[in-house]
């Protein structure tokens, strides 16, 4: 028999939890709101793949500007650090977080809103066709996979320490290898 562990419950944590919720909800509102903004400027989630990629309708104006727009909506002190080399920067952190989390936030943001602008454009389409519910998506196993692997890379990218007998950059460079074959 498994003992079950005993949490607290009072007032703190209904405060908490509630407050979770309405944050949850506000968030996903402004995300709703923002989104529809950019689509009735004609942004589509391709607008979010670096012009350097296949796929990408970006320019080199339009990625650059994501970019800079993006990192003038940290912190700061963030944007100072980014700004240093990674020997000037060193131990420094900003919120508890080092240059390097802050030089690699700008691609998810980029990440986030390509994935709501997707899933807009999916829905739009499924509308327009007719499908509605779980027969709305029709992913392929070739648009998985490449999911799964890009997912992989950015969790890859994201963790504090990885073990690999190959060198990060070279898994990650045979990963994106993998899914240009595939798709």
């Amino acid at each position: 028999m498994t003992k079950l562990k005993i949490v607290t419950i009072n007032d703190e944590i209904q405060l908490v939890v509630r407050d979770w919720a309405s944050s949850t909800v506000k968030t996903d509102l402004a995300r709703t709101k923002r989104t529809d903004i950019l689509r009735s400027a004609g942004w589509t989630s391709q607008h979010c793949i670096s012009p350097k990629s296949e796929g990408s309708e970006a320019s080199d104006e339009t990625w650059a500007f994501l970019k800079e727009t993006i990192n003038s909506g940290f912190p700061k002190p963030a944007q100072a650090m980014m700004e240093l080399s990674a020997k000037a920067a060193g131990d420094k952190t900003v919120n508890g977080q080092p240059r390097a989390y802050w030089m690699r936030q700008a691609n998810a943001v980029i990440g986030d809103i390509k994935k709501q602008l997707k899933l807009r454009e999916d829905i739009a389409a499924s509308v327009a066709s007719g499908k509605q519910g779980a027969d709305a998506r029709t992913v392929t196993p070739e648009q998985k996979v490449c999911e799964l692997l890009t997912d992989c890379i950015k969790r890859i990218q994201k963790a504090e320490s990885f073990t690999s007998s190959m060198e990060l950059a070279d898994v990650i460079k045979c990963l994106k290898g993998l899914i240009k074959t595939i798709g």
